[in-house]
């Protein structure tokens, strides 16, 4: 798959620019304009040569960091040969996404509203569209290397691999988030004198034994499911 769009390094500053604001713990719709110019290091009048309103700056940065996101997710098949290597890859992958980029693809796509993700979807839909088949390329490989291992069982077909895959794996991310909300609680109780902001960047994800804990799970269940 191909980046439907060149973006310039003006751009993709702004981007960027947009990515910090969100990993400070500001709000999707809290953003304006100026505030995006400087976390970008430009003036406002030069956000608005590349862009006609703020809307228009988010659909593109999530268009953008969706390509991004999709251009490191399908890397992780490429590089790994067995079965369970690539869904462990996949994991670390999730939950890397959640320490270190915690505003990335996920977090912005949440933050949308279901008007804007319509609207995003309709006037980007060929990146989409492309996501979606490079997605179903991706998931096809690694039902191609299961059924090889006999991981796969026989019956299982292409379709019931992916809505496992799919089904479990946003189980997954879904646990990731409970399990460190529940740390950035924990956080604010034990240091009432940190903003709620601050707090938000600032907690431990989740310990590692228990990361370790819970990939090692989801791993056997997908075994389990797809056997």
């Amino acid at each position: 798959m191909q980046q439907i769009k060149e973006y310039s390094e003006k751009e993709k500053s702004i981007f960027n620019g947009i990515m910090d604001l969100l990993n400070q713990g500001y709000g999707i719709h809290e953003l304006k304009v100026s505030d995006i110019a400087a976390a970008a290091g430009i003036g406002k009048g030069t956000v608005y040569e590349y862009f006609s309103t703020k809307e228009e700056i988010i659909r593109q940065a999530v268009s953008f960091y969706v390509y991004k996101e999709y251009e490191a997710f399908t890397a992780l098949v490429s590089n790994q040969h067995k079965f369970e290597d690539v869904i462990y890859k996949i994991l670390n992958h999730m939950v890397d996404m959640l320490k270190t980029r915690f505003s990335s693809l996920l977090f912005m796509v949440v933050s949308l509203g279901e008007s804007d993700i319509k609207q995003l979807i309709r006037e980007d839909r060929a990146l989409f569209t492309e996501i979606l088949s490079g997605m179903n390329e991706f998931i096809m490989e690694l039902f191609k290397i299961g059924k090889q291992e006999r991981l796969i069982g026989e019956y299982v077909t292409f379709e019931e691999c992916r809505l496992v895959l799919n089904g479990i794996l946003s189980s997954f991310t879904n646990e990731v988030i409970f399990m460190r909300n529940n740390s950035l609680i924990h956080g604010i109780e034990d240091s009432q004198e940190l903003s709620l902001r601050d707090d938000f960047c600032q907690a431990p994800l989740i310990e590692e034994s228990s990361l370790t804990e819970l990939k090692e799970r989801v791993v056997r269940v997908i075994l389990k499911a797809l056997g």
